[in-house]
């Protein structure tokens, strides 16, 4: 989805600040929190567009997801509560995600499997990986029955597809 003006200006002004006062990487963690409790609880980003709520309180349920949060991101919180745009929190957070991920070289890849994947597997991945591309990787892992076993690994724009799903595919293409 893509993000507003607003988002984004937030977001850069919000990461130059960061930069000046070498907070960069704890502002990052801050927004990761946003970004999970808003992936992970739909009532999160309903708190931020609620109108019933007072601001205080709208305050206080953000500051609690982290009683560590850095100076900088109270500071956001404030501003756009202050400019009434806290709806537009998690595209900030997004936005300021994106900017920190490019500068700091960092990308996502993609494994999706039947089961949880082991941190051993994790870290074999992270090797293959890191033999292909000099970027700082970090996997996410999704749950998906439906390919029976085996993996899908998806890395910047290649899928690579070694699902027993697709296997019995491509085995019943032949034998038809």
């Amino acid at each position: 989805m893509r993000q507003s003006r607003a988002a984004i200006r937030y977001a850069k002004a919000t990461y130059s600040l960061s930069l000046d006062n070498n907070l960069s990487e704890k502002v990052y963690n801050d927004m990761l929190v946003f970004i999970e409790a808003s992936e992970c609880d739909n009532s999160f980003t309903e708190v931020l567009h609620s109108s019933a709520l007072a601001k205080k309180n709208k305050k206080n349920i953000i500051l609690s997801l982290n009683p560590n949060i850095c100076k900088i991101s109270k500071d956001l919180i404030n501003l756009i509560i202050c400019n009434k745009r806290l709806s537009i929190l998690i595209d900030i957070a997004k936005s300021f995600k994106d900017l920190y991920e490019k500068e700091n070289n960092i990308t996502k890849a993609i494994v999706i499997t039947a089961l949880p994947i082991s941190m051993e597997i994790k870290l074999i991945v992270l090797d293959k990986i890191k033999s292909i591309s000099n970027k700082k990787v970090e996997i996410k892992n999704i749950i998906d029955t439906s390919i029976l076993g085996g993996f899908i690994l998806r890395f910047e724009d290649k899928e690579y597809d070694a699902s027993m799903i697709s296997k019995l595919k491509k085995l019943k293409k032949e034998l038809i």
